[in-house]
C-alpha cells in the first residue's frame, strides 16, 4: 500500500491582538464550554480539506496549486465570534474573517478547480472563512450564549497580507502537527 499524506490548503493567521486576548477568551468561556482549544501556534483557516492523498501525487498537486500558494496583500479583519453548526448545538467556536474584497472566496474557488482535476471530493456547503478556536465537546447553554454574545462584534485585529499554503496534518494523541509542504522549483 502506498504512503498517504493528510493534507489541506490553509493560511496560518494570528494577530497580536488575538494572541493577547486568547488567554482571556479561554478564561471567559471556562465554565461555559468544554473541549479542545487550538494551540495559538496552530491557529489557521482552511480553504479546502483534501483528506488522505497518495504521497506520489503530492508534488504534482503542489505544482498545479502553486499559482495560488503565494502571499496575498489584502486586508482580513478578525471580527466577532460564531459557532457551527448552530447556537443550539455548537460543535466549533470560531472567529469570523471579514474579507471585503472577497479574495478568500476567489482563492477557495480557484483551488477547488485544481482539486477537481485530481478527483478530490470537495465540500458542498457554501464557503465561510473562519478561524477555528475550539472543538466543542459539551457546553452549558445559557452561559455559553451569554459569553458568546459578549464577543459577537469583538475586534481581534486585522492583517494586511497573508500566505496560502499546502499543509500536511499529522494526527497525534497530543493534537495535530502541521507542516507546510514545500518542493524546490
Amino acid at each position: 500500500m502506498a504512503d498517504k499524506k493528510r493534507l489541506f490548503i490553509g493560511t496560518f493567521l494570528k494577530t497580536d491582538k488575538l494572541l493577547k486576548e486568547y488567554p482571556k477568551l479561554k478564561k471567559n468561556f471556562e465554565n461555559a464550554v468544554f473541549g479542545k482549544w487550538v494551540e495559538d501556534w496552530n491557529l489557521h483557516f482552511t480553504y479546502h480539506f483534501l483528506g488522505e492523498i497518495e504521497a506520489d501525487l503530492v508534488e504534482t498537486l503542489h505544482f498545479q496549486l502553486s499559482p495560488f500558494l503565494i502571499e496575498y496583500e489584502s486586508e482580513i479583519s478578525l471580527l466577532g465570534l460564531g459557532c457551527f453548526p448552530s447556537l443550539r448545538s455548537p460543535k466549533v467556536l470560531f472567529v469570523n474573517l471579514v474579507d471585503k474584497n472577497e479574495i478568500l472566496k476567489g482563492i477557495h474557488q480557484n483551488c477547488g478547480k485544481v482539486l477537481s482535476n485530481f478527483n478530490i471530493e470537495l465540500e458542498k456547503r457554501d464557503y465561510h472563512p473562519h478561524l477555528t478556536l475550539l472543538r466543542i465537546k459539551s457546553f452549558e447553554r445559557n452561559l455559553f450564549q451569554k459569553t458568546l454574545e459578549k464577543y459577537s462584534n469583538f475586534d481581534f485585529g486585522k492583517v494586511e497580507k497573508f500566505k496560502v499554503e499546502l499543509i500536511e496534518s499529522k494526527l497525534t494523541k497530543e493534537g495535530p502537527i502541521y507542516k507546510v509542504v514545500q518542493f524546490l522549483p
